[in-house]
């Protein structure tokens, strides 16, 4: 199958997979209403309510309860959302989450298209559908769809360069860098994600990109950072901003008791949310990949770890932070169940590989109802999935 088909047929079966689990959700958590707030104000009254707001911030309770005013790559489209569907509710920008969502598994099977092959983005691509933390995800009216996008955007663009010279790769790879940390502050992590990746391009794989490469690097954060002090009306009132963002981390109810612990907390996150896909996975990166795909491997397990460890690092652990590594662990998960039906003989390897798939869309499926609607896991903190799952005798509200 053509990679453009395979594309379009990705898109119609994520779309049929993912349109019912959007009704019938009550979509009223305090950032998904916070954002509906803000991106009406922005359509209103201009950046300049977001200015007021920002001044605001360092006295004002229920906007330090609120996500970042400054998160205005996700607030135009947010706004953009509201004016087209003729209102601004959570329902309604729940759907520029849905399309993120959508978007995620196309890219992502595309990137693993680029690292490992056809076969490889197929079995990805199907495991991708069936995710329960991106269909949880993308059915709320949050910000961490678009961003897992735009951070899944980035790492695609930065691979694409190190293979080829291209000024549109180039290009792309500022915009969806510059928008990622517009959306999201954690963004800036990509950097060492990337540095990790490039000694290995130049490394193992013997590329040499163009010498432009550092061009969109250095660009994305000076206009972003440029962006935002235009927005707060000086370089004081940044500061002040996030200096008053950062020490709320230690003090917010919520953020201390469902949002600290170790950073491996993200390996158990993954690991509760899809079980046996984070083992095949396990299977997947420590089995002795074939010469073809043996890049391709280590470059998942690179983004993968690399996510995992240095996001970890951040004084705020959600694994929704980390929602764009779904895409390197279910590849992963795709070697793991390739390499053990290539332990079958002859035509029963076909068969393994199908059954070993189809066991794993079905568990998602049980675990998705499970823990985002049995569960009613709006943030999928350890203790809220832990307790969905049962672990904790607290009754669920």
């Amino acid at each position: 199958m053509r990679s453009r088909t395979w594309l379009l047929v990705l898109l119609a079966i994520t779309i049929t997979a993912h349109l019912p689990t959007m009704f019938g959700v009550k979509r009223t958590g305090w950032d998904e209403r916070a954002y509906v707030v803000f991106a009406e104000a922005l359509s209103q009254h201009g950046i300049g309510s977001i200015r007021q707001w920002l001044h605001d911030y360092p006295q004002n309770e229920n906007l330090q309860k609120s996500p970042p005013m400054l998160r205005v790559g996700f607030l135009v489209p947010a706004m953009l959302t509201g004016q087209a569907l003729g209102g601004f509710t959570p329902d309604h920008l729940a759907w520029l989450s849905f399309l993120s969502g959508v978007a995620l598994v196309l890219l992502g099977a595309r990137f693993v298209d680029n690292l490992a092959g056809p076969k490889m983005s197929i079995l990805c691509g199907i495991l991708l559908v069936s995710s329960p933390l991106v269909t949880g995800i993308s059915r709320r009216a949050g910000e961490d769809a678009y961003a897992a996008l735009l951070m899944l955007a980035s790492l695609y663009f930065f691979d694409r360069s190190w293979h080829r010279r291209s000024t549109v790769d180039l290009v792309l790879l500022g915009i969806s860098l510059s928008l990622a940390l517009l959306t999201k502050e954690a963004s800036i992590l990509l950097y060492p994600l990337m540095g990790l990746a490039a000694v290995y391009y130049f490394k193992a794989m013997r590329l040499r990109p163009s010498r432009w490469l550092v061009a969109p690097l250095i660009a994305a954060p000076l206009l972003s950072l440029g962006i935002e002090i235009a927005i707060c009306g000086g370089i004081d009132h940044f500061f002040q901003a996030y200096r008053t963002y950062a020490s709320l981390q230690h003090i917010l109810s919520y953020t201390v008791h469902y949002e600290k612990g170790p950073w491996f907390r993200y390996l158990l996150d993954f690991f509760v949310i899809a079980p046996l896909i984070f083992i095949a996975a396990v299977v997947g990166f420590s089995n002795t990949a074939t010469e073809s795909i043996r890049h391709g491997r280590n470059l998942l397990l690179i983004y993968f770890t690399s996510a995992v460890l240095f996001f970890g690092q951040m004084p705020v652990r959600n694994v929704r932070l980390v929602l764009f590594a779904d895409v390197f662990l279910r590849a992963a998960a795709a070697f793991g169940i390739a390499y053990l039906a290539g332990k079958f003989p002859g035509q029963w390897s076909r068969w393994a590989c199908c059954g070993g798939i189809a066991l794993l869309v079905m568990t998602d499926i049980f675990q998705f109802y499970q823990l985002f609607v049995l569960g009613n896991v709006y943030s999928p903190t350890t203790f809220l999935l832990l307790r969905a799952e049962g672990f904790y005798d607290v009754p669920l509200q």
